[in-house]
């Protein structure tokens, strides 16, 4: 379901592919050939989400602006930034945060308000990367709370970007079905 949210469409590039088994609502921009897959929700009702090209969210990836809260009041909401070919696991959970180009979040990956998790990283399949953290680009982070543990070399910097493009081509080999 692709749905308006108090005035606010969702802005999906013509070359983008969402599965008609997601649900986009509201301040929500979608990429040229960025793949949302079934069970994906996908929610800019406080504040905007921002998905570049050619990434990649597979199913029941939840997508959600965070919260900024001074004690215990509420003063505003941070966007989500997804940058071009990023790939999100299934079930990761994407929360007010920032994640840079040409990254890889692995299945069920939390990564939480007003963390950034710098370009050409892996963040393991699980891990928790708290509230505030700065993922340094090119680094390899795992557990809970996410730690580096190593750098991304150059054949995985390229297998990211190469993953990207094919899952956007694997969900073109979707259309009619679901998408």
């Amino acid at each position: 379901m692709i749905l308006p949210y108090q005035g606010k469409k969702p802005r999906i590039n013509g070359k983008a592919l969402v599965s008609k088994l997601a649900t986009v609502v509201g301040n929500v921009g979608i990429g040229e050939g960025t793949s949302v897959f079934p069970g994906c929700v996908l929610r800019g009702d406080v504040d905007r989400i921002t998905i570049g090209r050619y990434s990649n969210l597979q199913e029941n990836v939840v997508v959600h602006c965070g919260d900024i809260y001074d004690g215990d009041v509420l003063k505003g909401y941070v966007p989500v930034e997804i940058g071009d070919y990023v790939t999100i696991g299934h079930g990761s959970i994407v929360h007010g945060c920032r994640i840079d180009d040409i990254c890889l979040i692995g299945a069920g990956a939390i990564v939480f308000n007003n963390a950034r998790i710098g370009e050409g990283s892996i963040v393991g399949m699980g891990a928790v990367v708290l509230k505030d953290s700065k993922i340094p680009p090119r680094s390899v982070v795992v557990g809970i709370p996410a730690k580096p543990i190593r750098e991304v070399d150059e054949a995985e910097y390229s297998k990211i970007k190469k993953h990207a493009i094919m899952y956007s081509d694997l969900a073109k080999s979707h259309r009619g079905t679901l998408f």
